[in-house]
């Protein structure tokens, strides 16, 4: 699924489609009951005249009806890979209700063009809503990635990173932005990232001791398996969760044990989180694992469990083979020597 922008061609720049966009938008400005998707579909992969005639009317469109398009298109997205919302959600950026910007921002979550970086700097420093700045916040960890990954150019990557930074080293900012921020940087590989997170895992705030968690993660950094790990008997459920998702992005083999019992957690977040670092880690005790709970008769636990071992078994061919340098975890260690030498 794709919800970049999409050149104008095609047939959405035929005047039946036209048509099509003018009588959807005649019948949302109209009394009654809202459109299902099916109908809501003319909206996708809008051509500019299209994008036009919808900008023009939006506004005249009621706030329920408006939440409604964009939810229910967002929704259908997840399993109509035809569907192409970036034009629409673009616009639903600016959208007055917060939960219709949230929406399109999470939307979004797949577009990597480079035009959606200013608009996301702009929500996290200026949107009167923390929630809608929190979602920002957690959009622009994709561009921290990219950078990194030199699929974004650096002056963009930069861009993102210094409005995180600064919303991580600003004083008075609420802490659901501030937890947002930190797990977006920590795709970032500048020094001090990693002093963010040690602090951050020290903080005197909940919210921010369990975003270190999910931050460590991210990071890539071996280093911190030890500290995840350590987490996994937390008797904070949300840190047992962050946890356990870590210790599988991190690849800790050394905590298998331990996720095997948080399969029987109390807190079904954590079992979540238990399936998916099993996916991650895979080996034969681990698949038997998936492969039984995937029958489950929890919807939620059965589907994790299968992705998960679809996972496992995808990776299984290169099992043994690790994707991070294992002696990275000696580094802290050999600089501690040196800078007391």
């Amino acid at each position: 699924m794709s919800n970049q922008a999409q050149p104008l061609q095609g047939a959405h720049t035929q005047h039946g489609q036209a048509d099509s966009v003018e009588l959807l938008l005649t019948q949302l400005q109209a009394e009654g009951a809202p459109p299902q998707p099916p109908d809501l579909a003319v909206l996708s992969d809008l051509s500019l005249p299209d994008l036009q005639r919808v900008r023009e009317a939006w506004t005249t469109i009621g706030d329920a009806k408006r939440l409604h398009i964009v939810k229910s298109l967002v929704e259908e997205s997840v399993d109509n890979l035809h569907l192409q919302l970036g034009r629409l959600l673009r616009l639903a950026l600016s959208d007055p209700l917060p939960e219709v910007r949230i929406l399109a921002v999470r939307g979004l979550w797949e577009d990597r063009e480079a035009d959606l970086v200013g608009p996301l700097i702009q929500m996290l420093n200026n949107d009167p809503y923390d929630t809608v700045r929190a979602a920002a916040a957690e959009a622009l960890g994709a561009f921290v990635l990219a950078g990194e990954l030199d699929e974004l150019s650096p002056s963009l990557a930069m861009r993102a990173e210094d409005a995180l930074l600064a919303v991580l080293h600003a004083e008075m900012e609420p802490l659901i932005v501030q937890a947002y921020a930190l797990e977006s940087i920590a795709f970032s590989g500048e020094t001090g990232v990693r002093e963010l997170l040690e602090d951050s895992y020290y903080s005197r705030y909940k919210e921010m001791r369990v975003a270190a968690l999910r931050a460590m993660g991210r990071s890539a950094d071996v280093r911190w398996r030890s500290t995840v790990q350590s987490e996994l008997e937390s008797s904070e459920a949300e840190m047992r969760a962050a946890a356990a998702r870590a210790c599988g992005q991190l690849e800790a083999r050394d905590a298998l044990e331990s996720l095997i019992e948080l399969l029987d957690d109390e807190s079904k977040p954590v079992r979540l989180a238990a399936i998916f670092a099993l996916g991650r880690l895979g080996g034969r005790q681990a698949r038997e694992l998936l492969g039984a709970i995937s029958s489950s008769d929890d919807p939620d636990e059965a589907n994790s469990a299968a992705n998960a071992l679809e996972e496992a078994l995808f990776y299984g061919d290169a099992e043994g083979i690790p994707l991070f340098d294992e002696t990275a975890e000696n580094w802290e260690d050999e600089a501690d020597d040196l800078e007391e030498w």
